[in-house]
């Protein structure tokens, strides 16, 4: 065969292989939106683990996470279905699925519910029983399902309430006796600026729902299961990443939000895994979901009246654990009647 035409032959050869090859371009990824609830913190930061080591381009996802506040109604832009994903509390979710929002949990990345009161170190008020029968003015929003909770628990409190904007300048100033916090995020940030505080924690008190979860509109879930799962698998790599090694994610944190200096990340980082880490996600993995802890949180939100009965039923599938290949062999869905969620790729 004469070279030229043999190389004519050959270079055809490849292109037609090369068609015939998967290309892994930006135009074939799947866009998601996730919405997060708060400012870009370490509670957060497998979520950017897993956008900036490649997790998600790794599942064929491109992944917008958009940065929370105050203001920003996470749970009902996802259950309206104005974004795909967004970080909910459990009891969030439950309140939203009762007055007929559709939004499924598919990963609880707190394990434990990082929901705190603190006072300063050297208060006379040692311990949340104390704060609660103080004669004082806390910064908390009053109404939320754990101060029902510890109303019920303890008794009526005698706090006087003022609204929680995020600013710590009333805590600071004295002005307030206490505040409502997270535990792995103000107390940090506190500490670090040299101010002692003593946390205590709601979930000690009894009142312990799954929190920074994720939860997907209902549309996408039942459009493309498929899309979830790897969703939620790059989110699981990514806090796995970043639970063994935040320092390069802490870097992008930083800069997302200036008022998390490298000192307080790196603290912040370290004060996750009691949090995230639980006997479920041992025997599972990280963000694991058990259809006992979902009953009991619908048990206290009944109990507290923030749930009526009657609509417990229309509640439906609150959760699921999108499985795949590499899971134990005895994992399952949310609920026994629920179709496994899995994924071709491998786990």
């Amino acid at each position: 065969m004469h070279p030229r035409l043999y190389a004519v032959l050959l270079l055809a050869i490849l292109v037609l292989n090369a068609c015939d090859r998967p290309q892994a371009s930006s135009t074939e990824r799947q866009r998601v939106t996730i919405q997060l609830n708060w400012f870009p913190e370490p509670e957060f930061g497998g979520f950017y683990a897993a956008r900036d080591n490649g997790h998600f381009d790794r599942e064929g996802i491109e992944v917008e996470l958009r940065k929370g506040g105050a203001d920003v109604p996470a749970g009902q832009l996802v259950a309206s279905g104005n974004v795909d994903f967004a970080i909910v509390s459990g009891s969030q979710l439950v309140t939203l699925r009762a007055q007929g929002g559709r939004a499924t949990a598919v990963y609880a990345t707190f394990q434990k519910s990082p929901r705190a009161l603190i006072v300063k170190w050297d208060s006379p008020l040692k311990t949340i029983d104390d704060l609660w029968n103080a004669d004082e003015t806390i910064m908390a929003q009053n109404g939320l399902p754990f101060i029902k909770w510890l109303n019920r628990s303890i008794g009526p409190t005698k706090l006087k309430f003022i609204p929680y904007t995020g600013s710590f300048a009333p805590f600071l100033q004295g002005t307030v006796a206490g505040m409502q916090a997270f535990a792995t995020a103000e107390p940090v940030q506190l500490e670090s600026d040299g101010v002692r505080i003593r946390v205590f924690l709601v979930a000690d008190a009894g009142f312990n729902p799954y929190d920074v979860i994720l939860a997907v509109n209902d549309g996408l879930l039942d459009r493309d299961p498929e899309l979830v799962t790897r969703v939620v698998r790059a989110i699981t790599r990514g806090w796995e990443d970043y639970l063994a090694s935040p320092g390069a994610t802490n870097k992008t944190i930083g800069t997302l939000n200036p008022d998390f200096k490298p000192r307080t990340l790196e603290i912040a980082a370290a004060a996750l895994p009691p949090f995230l880490i639980s006997e479920d996600t041992k025997a599972h993995r990280l963000g694991w979901m058990t259809d006992a802890r979902w009953t009991s949180l619908q048990d206290k939100l009944v109990t507290l009246g923030e749930l009526d009965p009657s609509r417990r039923e229309s509640i439906g599938r609150i959760f699921l654990n999108p499985r795949w290949p590499g899971d134990s062999p005895d994992s399952a869905p949310g609920r026994p009647d629920e179709a496994e969620m899995s994924s071709t790729d491998g786990g």
